[in-house]
């Protein structure tokens, strides 16, 4: 089991005023950008600024293909995530970003482990750079 991605999470803005927090996204294997949120501006559990991120019982998270990877077909990034129980969670915003709102403490840190193990076991979906161009793989 990888780490507890809640001991991973580094703070990055805070508002007292409003109860806004932001963390750093992860960037997982150049390839992915994963951003787990909880504070009064996000779908979490409890929707508010806690001190401890231990408290809370559910996240928002957004997964992100990084810009340059591979989206589409047999090599893209959704397709190999596609037989994951948790894919159906997110809504697709975009063809590189999918959202998901209150997500329970144990589906994220199963989100963070099967992306890590993605990007380690996919390395192909990121496109190679030629002296021509973009060389798709």
């Amino acid at each position: 089991m990888a780490d507890d991605f809640r001991s991973l999470l580094k703070e990055k803005m805070r508002d007292e005023g409003t109860g806004e927090r932001w963390f750093e996204d992860f960037d997982i294997g150049g390839i992915f950008y994963l951003s787990i949120q909880a504070s009064s501006l996000h779908d979490s559990t409890p929707p508010e600024l806690l001190g401890d991120v231990n408290a809370y019982k559910a996240f928002q998270v957004v997964l992100q293909a990084k810009p340059g990877v591979s989206i589409c077909g047999k090599r893209g990034v959704w397709e190999h995530l596609a037989s994951t129980d948790w894919l159906p969670l997110f809504v697709e915003d975009s063809p590189l970003l999918r959202v998901a709102a209150d997500v329970p403490v144990a589906v994220v840190q199963k989100i963070y482990e099967d992306v890590t193990a993605c990007a380690t076991a996919h390395p192909e979906m990121l496109k190679k750079k030629s002296a021509g161009g973009v060389k798709l793989l």
